[in-house]
């Protein structure tokens, strides 16, 4: 079935994108404004994009439950500063990563909401998730705006933070045991989730192909 993007609505391509763009991390993206006000938000339209400069990507669509003629929160307060962090989201922190996407009204601290702890960034104003197994301290590399009030979000990764528990040293490299981490991602559908644990290994081919 082949399907004309040109002849579809934007919530009909949403669907078919969410349905087939899987598993998706998300990107649970933390914000203080110049205001001063904190918020967190969680986005699964995000990845890595290159290391050399360390590129995050975070695709930010309008506020639907106000309008599509206003923006989200979290792009305005990444408008305001430059700034904000990532934090990568596991089984413990699902429900209060839920409660901070709530559409809640401009000016409410989601973290307080939802009762997440945090600690302070090393370089920036927003601050990290305490609980979270990654954070990322991001500066704006670049804003892409393919649409009004929407925004590809691209950060400069200018600190990480991985949480002891998950870091070692193995013969003078590190070693990071994602496994251990127990990130989830976006499956499909509105309210679809995969959990990180059922994974397989399969070896990178060289040149020439035997």
């Amino acid at each position: 079935m082949q399907f004309d993007f040109s002849a579809i609505t934007g919530a009909e391509r949403y669907r078919l994108m969410l349905n087939t763009v899987s598993p998706r991390p998300v990107a649970w993206v933390v914000t203080q404004d110049a205001a001063g006000i904190c918020n967190a938000a969680p986005f699964s339209f995000f990845n890595a994009m290159m290391a050399t400069p360390p590129i995050l990507a975070v695709g930010i669509g309008p506020d639907l439950v106000r309008g599509e003629e206003k923006e989200k929160d979290t792009l305005r307060a990444i408008r305001e500063t430059g700034e904000f962090t990532i934090a990568m989201v596991c089984e413990a922190d699902v429900e209060a990563m839920n409660l901070t996407a709530a559409e809640a009204p401009r000016g409410v601290d989601e973290l307080a909401l939802a009762g997440v702890a945090t600690r302070p960034a090393s370089k920036i104003a927003a601050p990290l998730i305490a609980s979270a197994p990654v954070n990322f301290e991001c500066r704006l590399f670049q804003l892409i705006e393919p649409a009004r009030n929407s925004a590809i979000v691209l950060g400069e990764i200018v600190a990480m933070h991985v949480d002891d528990r998950f870091a070692s040293e193995e013969g003078g490299k590190l070693r990071i045991d994602t496994p251990a981490m127990h990130l989830i991602a976006r499956q499909f559908g509105f309210g679809g989730y995969i959990r990180s644990s059922d994974q397989f290994e399969l070896k990178r081919k060289t040149w020439p192909v035997e």
